[in-house]
């Protein structure tokens, strides 16, 4: 499996993914915000997409990486898609600068809760983000949309690498 950066000939693939992980709001919003995400990432297995993450990065000091949405082909499921693209985003969010990345999953997704707090996110009271950010976090919290049926998770790095300069161009 390889992960890569999502381009405009994903958009079909993405489209039908979206559609088969999401009931209709979700999925609408997964599509809508294929527009400003970064890091947007695909999964491909060599001839087909098998899922997809898109993720927001706050700037600011230091910047915040929020996982929006991820999604895995239904036939792709259980196969560490999901893990895979989670990993990689982390690994971008690390590299910009993050400390703290967030998710928001659904109270009864429990594939996905499982996903993340093996991946080392703990469920967090959605004050956190005040707490921590100040007005700040009032504000990402807000773009976050995040619903009163969502958790919040986050998952918080001490041992920040250096940014890299070349990482960041979007294609999609």
């Amino acid at each position: 499996m390889r992960i890569r950066e999502a381009t405009v000939a994903d958009r079909a693939a993405i489209v039908r993914i979206a559609r088969a992980s999401f009931d209709r709001l979700y999925a609408f919003f997964a599509v809508r915000g294929t527009r400003h995400a970064w890091p947007f990432l695909v999964a491909e297995d060599g001839t087909s997409i098998q899922g997809f993450l898109e993720g927001i990065l706050f700037r600011g000091a230091p910047p915040i990486g929020y996982v929006y949405f991820v999604a895995v082909d239904p036939r792709a499921r259980g196969l560490g898609t999901g893990r895979v693209l989670v990993q990689e985003s982390l690994r971008l969010f690390r590299s910009r600068g993050a400390d703290h990345i967030f998710a928001a999953v659904t109270r009864d997704n429990d594939p996905s809760m499982h996903l993340f707090e093996s991946l080392g996110f703990e469920r967090v009271a959605r004050r956190v983000l005040w707490r921590w950010y100040r007005w700040r976090g009032l504000s990402v919290q807000m773009r976050m949309l995040l619903a009163p049926h969502e958790v919040l998770l986050v998952r918080t790095f001490t041992d920040l690498p250096p940014a890299s300069p070349q990482e960041g161009s979007r294609t999609f």
